[in-house]
């Protein structure tokens, strides 16, 4: 991914509107570019801060603390979705084998009666 498109799904990110695979990609790109981070960073601060205006805690929030727990946050949730995914394809073919088991049994079975 190019610093272009990841900066183009930033507000994806913040919104949390980016599928499991845009997520994934956005978070490797992240992980290995300052520039992209920073601006990450920035628009989450802005964000976050417009979002709790009107909350009358008086505690200071530690912006960047939050952006890394997010970020691990969203990494779990990639990572959990892959192995649902791979968890629900596994399974299918598994289905998939079972159902070509059962029928080429039955096939067997039934050519023995036929002839």
């Amino acid at each position: 991914m190019d610093c272009r498109k990841a900066e183009s799904m930033v507000g994806g990110y913040i919104q949390n509107t980016l599928s499991v695979d845009e997520l994934s990609d956005f978070l490797k790109h992240i992980k290995e570019c300052p520039s992209c981070y920073e601006e990450l960073e920035t628009y989450f601060i802005v964000y976050y801060a417009m979002q709790h205006l009107d909350g009358e805690k008086e505690e200071t929030l530690n912006m960047k603390k939050l952006l890394e727990l997010d970020l691990k946050k969203k990494e779990k949730y990639v990572h959990m979705k892959k192995i649902q995914r791979t968890i629900a394809i596994g399974i299918f073919f598994l289905i998939v084998l079972g159902l070509m088991v059962f029928f080429g049994i039955t096939g067997l079975h039934m050519n023995n009666i036929i002839y």
